[in-house]
């Protein structure tokens, strides 16, 4: 593929995860907008990290993960952990196991509540189901036409 010519993009958008790919979407649904997205990655279509079974396979590969750890924790010992981060286009979502939950209600009520205005569950129900498809026979509460399933 040909290098694109970057003065001429609208838009750039640094990183294919979740949140990049939502962004680029969303920039590129005006089609008079020119989006470009880089990810240093590459594609997420490989068996070992569509396959969920194979959940800790791509955690674990320098192909796949950045391979973060924390400093020293010392209430462990001074043990690191590892903090993987997904390196393919999908970012951390597509080596996390493929789990999507839209959280507890009782949360975004508590933080509506301390003071994150318009964060209630009554006002992000909506942009949850805007994401999610309603499956055949599934449950009614979930969804609409999203692209997810």
């Amino acid at each position: 593929m040909p290098a694109p010519d970057i003065e001429i993009c609208d838009f750039i958008v640094i990183g294919a995860g979740s949140a990049g790919c939502v962004l680029a979407d969303r920039l590129s649904a005006d089609v008079r907008s020119t989006v470009l997205v880089l990810e240093f990655g590459g594609s997420d279509r490989s068996v070992l990290i569509q396959m969920p079974a194979a959940l800790s396979i791509p955690m674990n590969m320098t192909r796949y993960n950045w391979g973060y750890e924390t400093e020293p924790e010392p209430r462990l010992g001074g043990r690191r952990l590892q903090c993987p981060r997904g390196k393919v286009i999908g970012g951390s979502s597509s080596i996390n196991g493929l789990v999507y939950v839209r959280g507890n209600p009782l949360d975004f009520e508590r933080w509506e509540e301390e003071g994150a205005s318009g964060w209630g569950y009554r006002h992000v129900l909506p942009y949850f189901q805007r994401t999610e498809s309603r499956q055949e026979g599934g449950n009614a509460w979930r969804g609409g036409s999203g692209p997810l399933a």
